[in-house]
């Protein structure tokens, strides 16, 4: 599922039946300047990209690798690819140099450039990378993401992101006073979340 925000979104997580335990990954994705203010979007993509190599299952998330395109919507350069080891292996991934690359372990532990990363551990590569290794047991998965660098500042507060202070100001102020751009969710009868106060002074 993607969630394109723009100008405004509201949503909830919920969980459904008897399942206590969910292991996800949210990934947020800044939106350029020239697109911050679109209308807000989901679209839901059941089939993405699929292949194994050398006992490693990938899932291209986002972007393109090789000759593989996932459908995904985006309006920026990026990727994203779901890693899963079926069996104990070393793959190796060719890389846009012009990227900036991390790579996040959300089962197992990786040996990646002669470093071992564990889950809740991020190892940010930055660009000029050809190619990355990845080295790691049965069972584990990880996410290798990256894109273009944005080149352009980008504040987060609570639940909002903006380009400048006086954006997430405003968007702030229409959240409290349930303005149009944040809409009561169809079907949901819980609290309506309170921001907690800005750290500065409205500007």
């Amino acid at each position: 599922n993607l969630m394109t925000a723009g100008h405004g979104i509201v949503h909830t997580e919920q969980s459904v039946g008897e399942q206590r335990r969910l292991h996800a990954a949210q990934l947020w994705i800044a939106l350029p300047a020239e697109h911050a203010d679109m209308a807000p979007r989901f679209d839901h993509y059941p089939d993405l990209p699929q292949w194994q190599n050398n006992g490693v299952n990938h899932r291209l998330l986002v972007g393109e690798f090789g000759a593989y395109r996932s459908p995904v919507f985006t309006l920026s350069p990026l990727i994203a690819i779901d890693l899963e080891w079926e069996e104990a292996a070393r793959i190796e991934l060719p890389l846009r140099d012009d990227y900036e690359i991390g790579f996040l372990p959300l089962i197992g532990a990786f040996e990646l450039n002669g470093e071992i990363f564990s889950p809740d551990e991020f190892a940010y590569l930055g660009m000029r990378n050809n190619s990355i290794g990845l080295n790691a047991q049965q069972g584990s998965r990880g996410l290798l993401i990256g894109g273009a660098p944005l080149n352009e500042e980008i504040l987060i507060w609570w639940n909002f992101v903006g380009h400048t202070k006086a954006e997430i100001t405003r968007a702030q102020h229409d959240w409290e006073q349930g303005a149009p751009r944040f809409p009561t969710v169809s079907g949901y009868s819980g609290e309506r979340m309170t921001a907690p106060r800005l750290p500065w002074n409205d500007v």
